[in-house]
């Protein structure tokens, strides 16, 4: 009988210690970075192709950067939605401004934009939005 019950003793170790190696360690998701593309076309200027509003996640590292080669960017919000601004790129050299820290649901629209060292005209109808993590 004490046979029965150390094979059985035993059989239950083996099948904790089989179920425990294989178990594979899981990292946490990175978050994703969002790239906001800059493009200057004779004063007309456009953020991922778009001359509006776009969507930015809240948590996930934004990353500025020029669909061309760029010598110089600067973005300027009329209310920073970063932990710090302007977003500025002396030598063209993508920045990474971090995730927002702005408030989700809230836009926060350009007060200037200048590419290349030409400012963008109209930079107030475009912007970003923050929101919330999916």
């Amino acid at each position: 009988m004490a046979s029965r019950y150390s094979w059985l003793a035993l059989a239950v170790l083996a099948a904790f210690l089989v179920g425990l190696t294989s178990c594979q360690h899981v990292r946490a998701a990175q978050p994703v970075t969002q790239y906001i593309s800059l493009n200057y076309n004779n004063g007309s200027c456009q953020q991922n192709g778009s001359s509006g509003v776009i969507d930015i996640v809240q948590n996930q590292p934004v990353v500025f950067k020029g669909t061309t080669s760029l010598n110089q960017f600067q973005a300027q919000f009329t209310t920073c939605p970063f932990s710090s601004c302007p977003v500025n790129s002396p030598n063209g050299s993508p920045v990474n401004m971090g995730p927002p820290t702005g408030t989700v649901g809230t836009t926060y629209n350009y007060s200037s934009i200048t590419i290349n060292n030409q400012p963008c005209n109209g930079p107030g109808s475009m912007g970003l939005r923050v929101k919330g993590a999916p």
